[in-house]
């Protein structure tokens, strides 16, 4: 490596680690926004391992890690280092990859899913808390940032109830709820990396659009519909397992919708002001009818096939 490649090396990873470690440094002051922007930190760190290598990425994670501990403390800092690794290990993979884009987005949020899981094991074991001790704990922990809310303690007693209310579904989603936001972090962070090398001319522009060619498998619908009907079926724990792994099944199958939307928005020739226009109106307006929508709208795909059906024209502008 020249003197001159070094120095830009260091020079990239240091405006990188500077934006990782921001959400930490936010976190000091203000522990609920430096926990919510926590989901950008391994951004940079993917974009790094893949603009760089993966040796020079790895360390980078390890020092975000130490920080971290430093901070937050060790069970924070090993759950971190679990996650993040294999997350960022799975963009990298995702970013090159010619694959179908369902077989890496499953096979890497399920890599950081196993790598998760094992850290509670190992966490639990070595603190004597066990695994149940460590879930009871978390939960604990979330109850206390809700609380921690400002406002929240004045709350009337009606909306207060509304609160806990709330919370206790996100105690027993949180699984479905964590695999679906990591999916679609996986997703979203994977296509601005792409587009990111793409500006720096380290990519060809054909790759870029890699999840316009989302489509999920025939048999996957059939797995689809049998969870579902076991969540309308049945109530108590087997109810809650089928909804947890229903929802991210559903985030895969409203990316084929997403998928499918830009799709028909680029042969009609809609523009980009109407675009957000109608997603912004059904997205504050009805939420839940947006997401169901276009879960079904993914799954419905599978048999009518909507893009092959409704081709884009040569003149329509590209994804």
């Amino acid at each position: 490596m020249s003197e001159a490649s070094h120095g830009g090396s260091i020079s990239l990873w240091l405006r990188l680690l500077g934006f990782a470690l921001v959400p930490l440094s936010v976190q000091v002051f203000y522990p609920p926004l430096g926990g919510a922007l926590g989901v950008l930190t391994p951004l940079p760190l993917a974009y790094g391992m893949r603009r760089r290598n993966i040796h020079e990425g790895l360390m980078a994670i390890v020092l975000v890690t130490f920080m971290t501990a430093t901070v937050q403390g060790a069970g924070s800092g090993l759950f971190f280092l679990v996650e993040t690794i294999p997350l960022c290990l799975g963009i990298y993979w995702a970013v090159g990859s010619i694959r179908p884009p369902y077989i890496t987005v499953i096979g890497s949020v399920a890599l950081v899913a196993l790598s998760a899981f094992m850290a509670l094991v190992v966490y639990g074991a070595v603190s004597g808390e066990g695994l149940v001790g460590v879930y009871g704990k978390t939960m604990e922990q979330m109850s206390a940032l809700m609380g921690s809310v400002p406002g929240s303690a004045e709350m009337p007693l009606e909306d207060r109830a509304h609160l806990e209310w709330l919370m206790e579904i996100w105690k027993s989603l949180i699984v479905g709820i964590w695999l679906s936001t990591l999916t679609l972090l996986f997703i979203l962070y994977t296509t601005m990396i792409r587009g990111w090398l793409h500006k720096a001319g380290l990519t060809d522009r054909e790759q870029v659009p890699y999840f316009s060619r989302w489509s999920m498998p025939f048999p996957f619908v059939g797995v689809f519909m049998g969870l579902a009907i076991l969540v309308l079926a049945s109530k108590g724990t087997p109810g809650t397992v089928a909804l947890n792994v229903l929802l991210p099944l559903g985030t895969l199958y409203g990316i084929q919708g997403v998928a499918v939307i830009v799709h028909l928005f680029n042969r009609w020739n809609v523009s980009i002001f109407i675009r957000v226009l109608i997603l912004a109106f059904f997205a504050l307006q009805v939420p839940l009818v947006l997401m169901v929508g276009m879960a079904l709208f993914g799954l419905f795909d599978t048999w009518f096939e909507f893009r092959h059906r409704f081709p884009v024209s040569e003149k329509s502008p590209p994804a």
